[in-house]
């Protein structure tokens, strides 16, 4: 390695260390100041849904009162991580450090993302911590429909099997809500047709490509004037604020579809730090702001934890089960094929690069041969992170020797000072990143 380029790794290494040592020492003086109490630097909550969504709202509700109460002593920052059903976001939690600092707010979603097949894994991939809130779905139609009530719904659905037209988010609870009116109803059968969103299902609606959708009380609430009407909720009882519309069960269909917001943690999350952060949110949903708050969305203060919340889970999960759009655990796994297709190829091109003999081949030559070794390269890193559940520091470790090889490093030394810098950077930048910035590293 020549000198220069010698020069400019020792200056980063010497950059990175000195940054991790100043982080070090203002962590251990923190550490000190807290006496260890739990949590020492900023939570990160994850709504695995875009920003303005009811999920979203209500994480911010509760986020704000554990910030004006004083609730923990470190702020708590909401993540938007949206895509796939829920499940990006989920996977981001569940694949997390289990220390705490890293948890997930989601509700039914983490039922019926698993017995939809959209992932292999539900409740039991992560530990729970607290449910908080709960509201019910409701079957809404147009206001000039022909269906007057949910049994005209239903009947008309048994009658015309496949016909009435029913919108939903493909594997979400919206999905669940009518498949479990079909079971109720016996031979029941809707055409279901992946419309979206609440505000995507509501056009659809109001357009005239919809017979029926759910929506959640405060969705139901906000379009009713704008051309929606309910034929039922789907709670074990009538809303107070809602005393003229009947529940699924007062038709004859024994169907409750609650819509709860709960609180998961990665799953080896030490008791102490769950114990700590459900502490927090009791306090926070018994807060005037967040009842109030709760309230104008119809949504009831539902607190639970410890064994009523196993219980619930439970329950709820038997629930989803006996309702199951699939009957196996996930979906065919197509990555361990891909990552041994990606490591042969890696394995050849650097094979091919080492056993050139001749230090100037054709120029053309040699670029298309760096070029291979790169990508190869490059596509392992990331998917030994992505799919292996390869840490950051130890795939980063071993990404930039094999970099440098790519780039012509051949002598012993070369390849020693590579791979000592490659350590350094790795770990370095894990720190960093991770306790200093406060940035999700895999």
């Amino acid at each position: 390695m020549k000198g220069p380029a010698r020069h400019l790794l020792w200056s980063l290494t010497i950059l990175v260390f000195t940054l991790a040592m100043s982080a070090c020492r203002q962590r251990d003086g923190e550490a000190v100041a807290t006496a260890d109490r739990f949590p020492r630097k900023p939570l990160k909550v994850v709504v695995p849904f875009p920003a303005g969504g009811g999920s979203d709202t209500f994480t911010r509700i509760m986020q704000k009162a554990i910030r004006d109460a004083n609730l923990l002593p470190q702020p708590m920052v909401v993540i938007n991580v949206p895509g796939a059903g829920g499940t990006v976001g989920s996977r981001r939690v569940r694949d997390a450090k289990p220390d705490g600092y890293t948890i997930l707010n989601l509700h039914e979603g983490i039922f019926s993302s698993k017995y939809s097949g959209r992932v292999p894994f539900g409740p039991e991939a992560f530990r729970p911590i607290a449910a908080t809130g709960q509201s019910a779905l409701v079957i809404c139609v147009q206001k000039d429909s022909p269906y007057r009530s949910l049994k005209d719904l239903m009947e008309a659905a048994t009658k015309n099997p496949d016909r009435v037209l029913f919108g939903m988010a493909q594997g979400t609870p919206t999905h669940f809500a009518g498949r479990k009116l079909e079971l109720a109803a016996g031979e029941a059968k809707f055409r279901f047709v992946a419309s979206g969103g609440g505000s995507k299902r509501f056009n659809d609606l109001i357009g005239g490509h919809l017979d029926a959708t759910p929506f959640s009380m405060a969705e139901y609430t906000s379009f009713a004037e704008g051309g929606v009407r309910a034929l039922a909720s789907l709670a074990s009882k009538r809303h107070p604020d809602l005393p003229n519309l009947p529940t699924a069960r007062e038709d004859g269909y024994e169907v409750v579809m609650t819509h709860v917001q709960y609180w998961w943690a990665p799953k080896s999350t030490p008791p102490a730090a769950v114990q700590e952060l459900a502490d927090a949110l009791e306090a926070a949903i018994r807060t005037d702001y967040v009842r109030d708050k709760l309230k104008e969305l119809k949504v009831d203060p539902l607190f639970l934890r410890g064994q009523p919340l196993d219980e619930h889970l439970s329950a709820r999960e038997a629930d989803f089960r006996g309702a199951a759009l699939v009957r196996y655990q996930g979906l065919p796994d197509p990555v361990v094929p891909v990552v041994l297709a990606v490591v042969v190829l890696m394995a050849i091109a650097v094979a091919r690069v080492l056993a050139r003999k001749h230090p100037s081949p054709a120029k053309g030559t040699t670029n298309q041969r760096y070029l291979a070794v790169t990508l190869a390269v490059l596509a392992a890193y990331v998917l030994a992170m992505q799919f292996l559940n390869l840490p950051y520091a130890v795939a980063t470790a071993g990404f930039i020797p094999l970099m440098g090889m790519a780039a012509g490093a051949r002598s012993r030394r070369g390849m020693v000072l590579l791979t000592g810098v490659g350590a350094l950077l790795a770990w370095g930048c894990f720190f960093l990143f991770t306790e200093v910035l406060v940035i999700d590293l895999p």
